[in-house]
């Protein structure tokens, strides 16, 4: 079984194929604590200028979680890349079932950061990326809408079935406009739940990705400090 069911979900299911090893075995983000249950765009139709760049090989590699980003008691996690994509089966919610893969349509990809906790199995996934022009912007505003409509649907990834479920939890506010959201998988071909935390958040032409997964639920506590680190990084590294 894989490390970890996290890289793509980093991304949110690709955390799910990958993480097999949760209960088969299974991380490299800093200051305005505010928190939201989302912090939805100011206007969703103000999208990035149309002439916007998209952000640089450098601005991304600055935008990245990395290890010594980290409080002490973590390390370096491993998450093998999944191309596979997810189909949803209601249109509403294939956002975030796109939201599943390493790769994003579109979107160029920069590097990641996958680490665990010394102590349990929490992991957490930053990944950065962008587009050219508006693409961040409409990008961001369509996987919104998939969080505010998309209560669950049934998928299939690497041929097993699972269903997901999706609700909005509250997170910090990072970058221009950002959705904190839950996912939770059940995958019956292995009698297997797992649930992740994940964060979105735009910066100009730039999104950042966080996947947190607690080895139970009490460990979701964790999750707006660690978020709050990676898209502190990232806000930085995209105005860099």
């Amino acid at each position: 079984m894989r490390a970890r069911i996290r890289h793509g979900l980093a991304a949110a299911l690709a955390v799910s194929a990958l993480s097999l090893t949760a209960a088969c075995g299974g991380g490299d983000a800093k200051d305005d604590t505010k928190k939201a249950a989302d912090k939805p765009a100011a206007d969703s139709t103000s999208a990035a200028p149309a002439a916007a760049a998209p952000l640089t090989a450098e601005q991304m590699t600055a935008a990245t979680l990395t290890l010594k980003d980290l409080p002490t008691g973590w390390k370096k996690g491993s998450a093998d890349p999944d191309q596979i994509q997810a189909k949803a089966d209601k249109p509403e919610c294939q956002p975030l079932a796109g939201f599943m893969a390493d790769t994003i349509t579109g979107a160029t990809m920069g590097p990641s950061g996958s680490f665990e906790r010394t102590s349990d199995t929490t992991g957490i996934d930053s990944q950065v990326f962008t587009f050219p022009a508006a693409g961040a912007t409409d990008f961001f505003k369509a996987l919104s809408t998939s969080v505010d409509t998309c209560k669950g649907f049934a998928a299939e990834l690497q041929g097993m079935k699972m269903t997901v479920t999706a609700e909005k939890i509250t997170g910090p506010e990072a970058g221009e406009e950002s959705r904190a959201f839950r996912l939770k998988m059940k995958i019956a071909d292995m009698a297997m739940t797992v649930e992740s935390n994940l964060l979105v958040a735009r910066q100009g032409t730039g999104v950042l990705r966080v996947s947190h997964v607690p080895p139970n639920a009490s460990g979701h506590k964790d999750f707006d400090a660690l978020a709050k680190l990676a898209a502190d990084k990232f806000v930085k590294g995209a105005q860099s």
